[in-house]
């Protein structure tokens, strides 16, 4: 049974693009907000592997954090994407979630990584299904991706192809390395609206513009981990990596 916590880059192909606030560049600002990182899936008991540091949410502009949904990007991506900064950190529960290593797959993927300087990225979490609005509650599906807080480039990603917000030519090396050998778990996004007059359990309680985003299903929940610092995607391993985030406009 889905369950509503206690409030207590990339882009190949963005489908369905909506205007969040007004235009793109030329006077255009960044939206504001904070993403909560629960420690629990939304089966209410499955231990979370990518979790916060316990010091609440991740706040734009407090503590060295960015957290902005990025709509003034020339691409048009729409990601809601959160930097740490160096004064927060990011957990990675690699140990006991391995599912495929590859030769190239680190020795620290075999356990534990807490650290700062660690991104999450939601694609284009501005998407609106056809019919709805964002007066009105509604879900889609998208991608993850991440910036795990280690020496290098390797990045933490679900990159099924396609999904509702994102269409990935399966051809991409990019796309293509993340879905080797199992397929990405689709990313799921629940949107509630501000100020919601008849709100579902869902989104009991919100009051802000906010997005439930959770792996779809139940385990394994795939993604790949990628060293992109080379000019071809290196693919370092699948792991299953639950997570609950609530991303919330400020």
């Amino acid at each position: 049974m889905l369950q509503r916590p206690c409030f207590t880059v990339f882009l190949l192909c963005a489908a369905g693009l909506a205007p969040l606030y007004g235009g793109k560049p030329g006077g255009c600002q960044d939206i504001p907000i904070q993403w909560t990182l629960n420690d629990t899936y939304v089966d209410g008991a499955t231990v979370n592997a990518i979790r916060g540091d316990a010091m609440g949410p991740y706040k734009n502009a407090q503590s060295g954090v960015s957290a902005l949904i990025k709509v003034c990007d020339v691409n048009g991506a729409n990601n809601a994407v959160l930097m740490t900064g160096t004064s927060r950190q990011l957990t990675f529960t690699f140990a006991s979630h391995l599912l495929t290593s590859t030769p190239d797959t680190p020795s620290w993927a075999y356990r534990i990584v807490t650290g700062s300087g660690g991104v999450l990225n939601i694609a284009n979490i501005t998407f609106v299904p056809q019919g709805a609005g964002r007066s009105l509650e509604y879900s889609f599906t998208t991608w993850m991706g991440s910036n795990v807080p280690v020496q290098g480039t390797w990045n933490f990603r679900m990159w099924h192809s396609p999904t509702d917000a994102m269409v990935g030519d399966p051809t991409n090396p990019n796309v293509a390395a993340a879905n080797t050998p199992e397929i990405d778990t689709p990313v799921n996004a629940y949107h509630c609206p501000a100020n919601n007059l008849s709100p579902s359990p869902m989104c009991t309680g919100v009051t802000l513009e906010t997005w439930f985003v959770w792996p779809q299903g139940t385990s394994p929940w795939v993604g790949g981990l990628m060293n992109t610092q080379k000019s071809a995607p290196v693919n370092g391993g699948q792991f299953s990596m639950p997570f609950y985030f609530v991303i919330s406009v400020l």
